[in-house]
């Protein structure tokens, strides 16, 4: 059966529809480098502002809406963080102390439910990684540290 290729970008991340096929997908890379988690699910981001200050404690909106396992991107964070620990309704934990001093404002937090695998891509490479054949129970999303160099296309039908 014939794939379709579908570059997938921060705004369209969802790209297989439910029952579909996941067949594989082909990545370019710029400058920077960047994880690739491929997830067989359709959550959303949440975005928040939050508070930190070169400590793995952030204060956040709500996180009532938030899950251990959580990858946080933005500003200050390091590559490849994620919630360690829930401590009330506005305070996280993460797995790395956060940069850049004390800082207010917006960080993405995305759940990664049901992730198929995780690639580490260097700066300045082609990877194409095939014969997935997974059947989507949820749909496919990709979701990255770092989208600024990077480009997706996915194989399904």
């Amino acid at each position: 059966m014939p794939n379709n290729s579908t570059k997938t970008i921060t705004a369209n991340a969802i790209i297989a529809n439910v029952g579909g096929n996941f067949e594989g997908v082909n990545i370019f890379n710029g400058a920077t480098a960047s994880i690739v988690y491929i997830c067989d699910n359709k959550l959303a981001a949440e975005l928040q502002v939050s508070t930190y200050n070169n400590d793995p404690t952030v204060t956040v909106e709500d996180s009532s809406v938030l899950t251990v396992g959580d990858l946080v991107t933005g500003t200050g964070i390091p590559v490849d963080t994620k919630i360690a620990s829930i401590t009330d309704a506005t305070t996280i934990e993460l797995t790395a102390s956060t940069t850049g001093g004390n800082t207010t404002g917006p960080l993405t937090y995305e759940q990664l439910d049901n992730t198929v695998c995780k690639f580490h891509i260097a700066a300045d490479t082609t990877y194409f990684y095939r014969g997935f054949d997974l059947v989507c129970r949820n749909g496919i999303k990709i979701v990255a540290t770092d989208w600024s160099n990077l480009e997706v296309f996915t194989l399904h039908n």
